[in-house]
């Protein structure tokens, strides 16, 4: 695809039926801008209440190209077990970030064992485990917990207070980093 030139009209219109296709359709994608949530990708309103696509001051439609793209990222089907089999670390990371972003959603942990090549997807009892170990032969205080603003409002606000019951106040997003 190439540069961006506009930010609205005929190209923003035809950008969005795109957008539509690759999320299983122009309802599908409907129905998920609609919900009532805020904006994947800045953490701005999104209607709350009153659904998805209207500002905070109620106007309709509000919504950016960033914010459809991230919701059609959302609602791609899950990785394969197979990818993982199939790419090493080293061509994994030769990836564009396009390449990345379609080959799927991440619906499971995923571990790099010491001298492996190839990420294992492992259950959910196993990564919880391994996690809880980590914590426990850490110091709170020598532990820095980062969060996304990929991240739901409601996934940010349960990680740093996780951090917190954990025992450290080291925790920040990317908003800190990068806006």
């Amino acid at each position: 695809m190439g540069r961006v030139r506009t930010g609205g009209g005929w190209r923003a219109i035809r950008y969005t039926f795109k957008k539509a296709r690759e999320a299983g359709g122009l309802w599908a994608l409907w129905k998920a801008m609609r919900t009532r949530n805020t904006c994947k990708t800045c953490a701005l309103g999104m209607g709350g209440q009153a659904g998805g696509m209207v500002n905070e001051a109620g106007h309709f439609p509000e919504v950016c190209k960033k914010s459809f793209q991230a919701m059609v990222a959302d609602m791609q089907g899950a990785i394969p077990d197979s990818f993982f089999e199939t790419y090493t670390l080293a061509q994994l990371q030769k990836f564009t970030p396009y390449q990345m972003e379609h080959a799927g959603r991440l619906v499971k942990p995923l571990l790099l064992e010491k001298g492996s090549q190839h990420y294992r997807p492992i259950g959910w009892s196993e990564a919880m485990e391994r996690i809880a170990d980590k914590l426990r032969q850490t110091q709170p205080a020598e532990s820095f917990w980062y969060f996304s603003g990929r991240s739901s409002n409601e996934a940010g606000f349960l990680l740093q207070l996780f951090a917190r019951l954990y025992g450290t106040n080291h925790v920040n997003n990317c908003s800190y980093y990068c806006h």
